[in-house]
């Protein structure tokens, strides 16, 4: 069983995967490439993807270190959190629709 990492800063709401891997090599005192290529066992070819696609052995390896879920940890790539923001966007829309015309109004947006 693999003992989780001494330092493991919980990623932000919407921190994306690659964002709090920076944050873990920075805490770590180690270049995000070394991190995601020593620790992570990540491809050149993987890491300058990780915005888009991220790799199960990866996601594996920082839920073991960190502790927290896999299942948490998959849905932190660009397309799988903008989705979550949209639907968060949508139904506090329909709960205040009167606070976002006004917004639109302010920001100038013709609705």
């Amino acid at each position: 069983m693999i003992k989780k990492w001494p330092l493991h800063p919980k990623p932000y709401e919407y921190q994306l995967l690659y964002s709090w891997i920076e944050k873990l090599a920075e805490v770590y005192g180690v270049s995000y490439q070394n991190f995601c290529k020593n620790v992570l066992e990540l491809e050149p070819h993987e890491i300058s993807s990780l915005r888009s696609s991220l790799p199960e052995r990866a996601i594996v390896i920082l839920a073991h270190g960190t502790g927290i879920p896999t299942a948490d940890l998959s849905k932190r790539d660009l397309r799988s959190t903008f989705e979550r923001l949209k639907q968060e966007l949508a139904k506090a829309m329909e709960e205040n629709p009167n606070e976002f015309a006004s917004l639109l109004q302010q920001w100038g947006i013709k609705s």
